[in-house]
């Protein structure tokens, strides 16, 4: 009798208070997906983020592809992450993508981040994409 009167008022509890089992801070990050059809094919090639978003990059292809951040050597400015490996403290400014799979990152700091998206290393100068732009903005 003890018992059930203990999970009614626990179940009671839950009722009235809403069941607020993690705080704003568990919450995750929103993920912002990019999708690379082909090296001419990355959609959205303007992708307007806020700092802490999750940006995802899929490869839609067959054959895995590397993505390359422009300019920023190594990027220490990141939070969450899936596939890129760490280089003198930060990322490394390029990661391979296998078929089918993708890499995220989280950034820290607001700028904008260019990339581009190769299909084939051993010719770069015909693989290359065009340049990505993330505009990265304050969380509000």
């Amino acid at each position: 009798m003890l018992k059930q009167t203990c999970v009614i008022a626990v179940l009671c509890l839950c009722v009235f208070s809403g069941c607020a089992l993690s705080s704003e801070s568990d919450a995750q990050p929103r993920v912002l997906d990019v999708h690379i059809h082909d090296r001419n094919h990355i959609v959205p090639d303007h992708l307007y983020a806020a700092v802490g978003e999750e940006i995802r990059w899929h490869n839609l292809l067959s054959v895995p592809v590397h993505l390359g951040f422009l300019g920023v050597k190594p990027i220490k400015e990141v939070g969450c992450g899936k596939g890129f490996t760490t280089w003198y403290g930060g990322i490394k400014d390029m990661v391979m993508i296998p078929a089918g799979e993708y890499v995220s990152v989280c950034f820290t700091r607001t700028g904008t981040v260019r990339y581009n998206i190769w299909t084939d290393l051993g010719d770069p100068l015909h693989s290359i994409s065009p340049t990505a732009v993330i505009h990265l903005e304050a969380a509000a």
